[in-house]
């Protein structure tokens, strides 16, 4: 995992497997420090990414909740096919938003809110 902040967006880019308590555990902190910072808006930079289970979407919606109710946002992007089935079939297309790349995610968060 690696992070920054670009244009007042904070910029997780995540590598290889998403599945539990290990890997969750130092996103979920990262993103609480941030938050308590005052960097409420979120990308999620997925390009990365080998696999996904349960837990890890989980943790995704958890990130999500804990930036919409400090008054920010959070996005996807750079999504492998893999995943985007999957959030096809959990009908989580619908509650996140996927973009493209993390330059239009940026870009997004910024127009909003």
């Amino acid at each position: 995992m690696t992070n920054e902040v670009k244009e007042g967006v904070l910029v997780i880019s995540l590598v290889g497997n998403l599945l539990g308590e290990n890997t969750n555990a130092p996103v979920m902190e990262l993103l609480k420090q941030n938050i308590e910072n005052g960097t409420i808006k979120v990308v999620f930079n997925l390009s990365e990414m080998k696999f996904i289970n349960s837990t890890g979407l989980g943790m995704l919606m958890t990130a999500l909740t804990k930036s919409r109710n400090a008054g920010g946002d959070l996005a996807l992007s750079g999504v492998p096919d893999q995943m985007k089935k999957l959030l096809q079939m959990t009908k989580l297309e619908t509650v996140f938003t996927v973009c493209e790349d993390e330059k239009s995610a940026i870009q997004f968060l910024n127009n909003t809110k």
